[in-house]
């Protein structure tokens, strides 16, 4: 009887998930017509000195808040896979990197700033690097001590919020190609920047082979946490949207249909995908509860965020160890999690 009512209550998620998409897509659009039709002219950001501790906000010209893009439980195959593309994601921890006034800097997904380096980013390197910015949406590997690009907010001044997803991808891309040395250490790229590889969901035999490559980079590092799902036509959004969503590998066939390699093993714990979702929302949703209790101690939060992952879902967390996964940042996981601090 109840796992009668469960079954449904997840149904019910679902189908608000898709008209979510729908309405979202509808006002994105209109917004893109309307900033059209103003002729909005591309900002410069700022940095905005917060209440919290060691904690601040990027914002556009206009006082909006720039903050990472999170996505939700991607729980059922949309309805049209093709307008969608799937991007790998390593385990690490997910910030935003900030190119302007000679220098790049890390922020984390709650507006810390983590560290300051060189880049041959628009706005650190180059002769108009006091009037350039660049914002991008990253993955940092510590143990490649690199960044895994996953977006881009602004590249050069040109602010790419509101455009499309595989525009965003498109302008990315060929910025990357016109600069390789990004892609490598040097003095003037103390970080590197990898692109990370797009597969167009509509191109199902990419897809397929590249949910059988194991391990997904050379010797298994950086480490494949799992999977982002960016529809086509989405903006960027700075927050939680359901036109980005997420899943471990292991999830794949399930959700989608679609086989992958057997290396991806499943936990102990995993039945089927909607109550995996749930049971690991609970528990994690259970953890932030117990931590809110304590006593506020900024040099434990210090050390939480700095071990924060991607989503705080990878591997290690799909096992079970949820204690874990709050030592791993993250950039998957739904919305709850994902939410600043």
């Amino acid at each position: 009887m109840f796992r009668d009512l469960y079954k449904q209550s997840g149904k019910c998620k679902i189908e608000l998930q898709e008209e979510r998409r729908c309405r979202l897509l509808e006002e994105q659009k209109r917004r893109r017509m309307i900033l059209q039709d103003s002729q909005r002219d591309i900002l410069t950001y700022k940095v905005i000195e917060s209440s919290k501790i060691n904690s601040k906000q990027l914002q556009d010209a206009y006082g909006s808040t720039y903050s990472v893009q999170l996505s939700e439980w991607l729980r059922e195959s949309p309805e049209n896979l093709c307008d969608w593309v799937m991007v790998p994601c390593p385990k690490g921890q997910r910030c935003l990197i900030v190119a302007e006034n000679g220098r790049t800097e890390m922020y984390t997904k709650s507006g810390r700033r983590r560290m300051t380096f060189r880049t041959l980013l628009p706005g650190d390197n180059g002769p108009r690097s006091n009037k350039m910015c660049t914002i991008l949406d990253c993955i940092f590997s510590d143990d490649k001590n690199a960044f895994y690009v996953l977006d881009a907010i602004v590249y050069g001044n040109q602010e790419l919020v509101h455009c499309e997803a595989q525009f965003r991808f498109f302008w990315l891309r060929s910025k990357f190609d016109e600069c390789p040395d990004l892609h490598d250490y040097s003095v003037l790229n103390e970080k590197p920047l990898k692109f990370l590889e797009r597969f167009d969901a509509e191109r199902i035999a990419n897809v397929t082979e590249a949910l059988q490559r194991y391990p997904f980079w050379p010797d298994n590092n950086p480490e494949l946490d799992g999977w982002l799902f960016y529809h086509k036509e989405s903006s960027y959004t700075c927050g939680s949207t359901p036109l980005v969503g997420w899943l471990f590998t292991f999830m794949i066939p399930d959700v989608l249909g679609i086989p992958v390699n057997q290396s991806y093993e499943k936990p102990s714990n995993y039945i089927e995908p909607i109550s995996f979702m749930e049971e690991f929302d609970e528990k994690l949703a259970n953890i932030r509860r117990k931590q809110r209790r304590k006593s506020y101690n900024p040099g434990e939060m210090e050390i939480l965020e700095s071990c924060d992952t991607e989503r705080e879902q990878p591997g290690e967390t799909a096992n079970n160890d949820l204690l874990s996964t709050e030592c791993i940042l993250e950039i998957d996981k739904p919305v709850e999690r994902f939410l600043c601090d």
